[in-house]
């Protein structure tokens, strides 16, 4: 879907406008990691401090959900949330684009997350990652429940990147079509003539508002994508008690 774009169109030969966005984010990452070690200090301030507390925040939240084993997931869990949050609100910078309003990226980090579990999964129980959709202990003539469950299991397993990537996608997305109309109302009543100044400040006085609106929107969504995703790691590699 083509929406109205506030941002500087670029026109980059052989590289799509979306690909270059996450370009973007992942220079954006990579200049603060850069920034924030270059001077590490024993008490953290500035950049490093900040990034810490988020390094430690994502951290505690994998152990309190999956356990000691969440050491081995730090990695991908970092990098989901740094990624989805810078480019969430890259779109509130002008000229930029928000990634994650194009539907291609989110539903592309929902099946990375979606493989990458039911491999780990696969991997450390083999065959008995079965287990995981069905009930055990169940008596042999209950067996016709065990396979209803096991097919409304599968069934739910396929439905989570979908789940993951349309929430994302249509948050991002509406952010991204608001501030586009917004933007377009200013410009448009500015350059009637005899516009009201009353009807001029109003776009003006919702847009800051809107951007903050924005940059909160963009922390939650990729905090919810975050603690999923965490919760479906958990849930493949977690023994059954």
């Amino acid at each position: 879907m083509q929406i109205v774009k506030e941002a500087i169109e670029y026109n980059i030969p052989h590289i799509p406008t979306t690909i270059l966005m996450v370009l973007v984010v992942w220079s954006v990452i990579f200049v603060l990691s850069v920034s924030a070690v270059r001077k590490i200090s024993i008490i953290p301030k500035g950049l490093q401090n900040f990034l810490e507390i988020v390094f430690e925040w994502v951290f505690n939240l994998a152990d309190t959900i999956i356990g000691d084993e969440a050491k081995r997931f730090y990695p991908l869990f970092l990098g989901i949330f740094l990624f989805i949050f810078v480019s969430n609100i890259l779109g509130v910078v002008p000229g930029m684009i928000s990634p994650t309003a194009n539907l291609n990226i989110p539903i592309a980090l929902a099946m990375i997350v979606f493989i990458y579990y039911n491999i780990q999964g696969i991997v450390k129980y083999k065959l008995g990652y079965i287990k995981k959709f069905i009930v055990p202990g169940l008596p042999l003539w209950m067996m016709p429940v065990n396979i209803l469950i096991f097919f409304i299991e599968l069934i739910s397993q396929f439905v989570r990147p979908f789940s993951l990537s349309l929430r994302l996608f249509c948050n991002v997305f509406a952010k991204e079509t608001l501030l586009s109309v917004l933007g377009v109302l200013v410009i448009t009543f500015f350059l009637l003539p005899g516009t009201s100044k009353t009807i001029l400040i109003m776009p003006l006085f919702l847009r800051p508002v809107i951007i903050l609106l924005a940059i909160l929107v963009g922390f939650v969504q990729a905090m919810i994508f975050l603690i999923l995703s965490i919760i479906y790691v958990g849930g493949a590699v977690k023994s059954e008690h």
